[in-house]
């Protein structure tokens, strides 16, 4: 970062990459022979309280932007930092900074374009809450690149209207922040502090941490966002997008994951894996062989173990909740479901538990830390076909995939429509991808139209494996087999006109007019 009053109201870019781990093992980052051979000092070690500033309707956080009040000693400076995006796990943010003589916000030191973001709310801002830690600090380089290790050990606590205290949480975080040379170094230090330490990849900044504490809620599950692109971007620099906002989905929805277990977070997350594994299918020749098998197979064991907990999420919420409040369903069935939904819920705390367990496991860390170094050397790329070509055959090929799967569905049989459900995921999938690239009005129907169809065939799919998932956790006596049987009919017969409405969405997809670009 620059010095705090060197072209203040010029934004500075800041590159970071952020692990999480215990205190204990924070502190070992220092005796690495990784950071030793790239420090030969003794690492700063300070006080640092940073105060964060909002509007009691959180403008400031809507808008994209935290402002914040750094005090260290008797020096203070303030910050305005733009949320970013996340590009193969490293932080791309822009930062305004400015000195202080106090801990209170002085708004009249900035001008420009940090100056129009806070003007509408210089009235209504107020302490909304603030991170106290020990951070440890040093600058290491090899002549080569060069970057700043920092290690963060606090709290960071909430306020009231009165500034008055009211909730806290501990703070421990890794920074590595990006100085210079290549940026793919910065990942090769990740990766060797992640083979000798057990480390996950941190998304959430101390800001977002702040306001969910703030709010007095937990992390919130999160939907993927779209990428947007010109048309003549260089494939392997589209491939780094599409492959870093899908690697953003999965961390985003990380901290939901282990705070509560949330049902939507884990569908989020196993949402990602497949929407991981679909951009690799695509961009399968602009990787090496030996990485794209190794993302492959980590995504797919990862979305295995998280199926397995969505796969009672919806036998629970979607199955059998609705057959037990139905009141025509009979007394005999819903004793059974009674019996049958607390063993269900423990086997799904236990298949949680091994989920959080892989998702926080070395071989996951390593698995993104080597994605993300992959996605930093791709963004350099400037050569390539462009963008928009390879969209309009990948799409061409898909959409006639799902015509041809999709004849004759209502007499398909199970096999067929699971077959028509993959390609209308791949389909989907890319079509999301390439969205920016084509008009608004036709795409958002053709994808809606995808969807309605991937929910059609996926409650069908859901309802072929009810008896067997239900076996498998309670045993196949027969009251279970019974219940099983009953809430197969119930089901099916609340859809049965699933395949005809599906078949009614394939007929909408063919007379779709094929993609063309803006």
């Amino acid at each position: 970062m620059a010095e705090p009053g060197a072209d203040d109201e010029a934004p500075q870019n800041e590159v970071e990459l952020k692990l999480l781990t215990d205190a204990r093992t924070a502190r070992r980052v220092w005796r690495q022979p990784a950071v030793k051979a790239l420090f030969s000092g003794t690492p700063r070690v300070r006080r640092i309280r940073t105060a964060y500033y909002d509007t009691p309707d959180d403008a400031l956080m809507q808008y994209g932007c935290a402002l914040r009040v750094r005090s260290c000693g008797e020096k203070h400076e303030q910050h305005l930092k733009t949320a970013g995006h996340v590009e193969g796990g490293l932080f791309h943010r822009q930062e305004w900074q400015a000195p202080l003589s106090s801990d209170a916000p002085d708004l009249a030191a900035w001008d420009g374009e940090a100056a129009e973001i806070l003007a509408p709310h210089r009235k209504s801002l107020r302490r909304l809450f603030e991170s106290d830690m020990e951070r440890t600090d040093a600058l290491l380089s090899n002549g080569v690149f060069s970057v700043e290790l920092a290690v963060d050990i606090g709290i960071i606590r909430a306020f009231d209207e009165e500034g008055t205290a009211v909730a806290e949480t501990p703070l421990v975080e890794i920074e590595l922040e990006w100085k210079g040379g290549p940026a793919e170094h910065v990942f090769d230090l990740a990766l060797d502090l992640a083979r000798a330490l057990p480390l996950v990849l941190g998304w959430q900044s101390k800001a977002e941490r702040g306001y969910t504490l703030s709010h007095g809620g937990g992390p919130q599950p999160r939907r993927a966002s779209l990428p947007s692109m010109p048309a003549d971007t260089p494939l392997p620099r589209a491939m780094a997008q599409i492959l870093s906002e899908t690697m953003a989905h999965f961390l985003t929805n990380q901290p939901s994951l282990e705070a509560c277990g949330a049902t939507e977070a884990v569908h989020q997350m196993r949402i990602a894996c497949r929407r991981m594994r679909a951009a690799l299918a695509l961009f399968a020749d602009l990787l090496p062989e030996a990485e794209l098998a190794e993302f492959h197979a980590g995504f797919r064991d990862l979305a295995l173990v998280l199926g397995r907990v969505r796969d009672l999420d919806v036998l629970i919420g979607e199955g059998l909740a609705p057959i037990n409040a139905a009141p025509e369903t009979p007394e005999e069935v819903a004793l059974t479901l009674r019996r049958l939904l607390p063993l269900l819920e423990t086997r799904r705390a236990e298949l949680l538990a091994a989920a959080r367990g892989r998702i926080a496991a070395p071989e996951t860390a390593l698995l993104l830390l080597r994605l993300g170094r992959r996605l930093v050397l791709a963004a350099q790329e400037e050569r390539g076909e462009a963008l928009a070509s390879f969209a309009d055959a990948v799409l061409g090929r898909r959409h006639h995939a799902v015509k041809r799967r999709a004849k004759r569905l209502c007499a398909q049989s199970a096999p067929q429509r699971h077959a028509l459900r993959i390609a209308a995921k791949k389909l989907r999938y890319a079509s999301e991808f390439f969205q920016s690239l084509y008009p608004d009005k036709p795409m958002r129907l053709y994808l809606r139209n995808l969807s309605a169809l991937q929910d059609i065939l996926g409650s069908l799919n859901d309802i072929a494996n009810l008896p067997q998932l239900i076996a498998e956790t309670a045993g196949e006596d027969a009251a279970t087999a019974t219940a099983a049987g009953y809430a197969m009919g119930w089901h099916l017969r609340r859809l049965r006109f699933g395949l005809e409405e599906a078949a009614e969405v394939c007929r909408a997809l063919d007379a779709a007019p094929l993609f063309r670009r803006r």
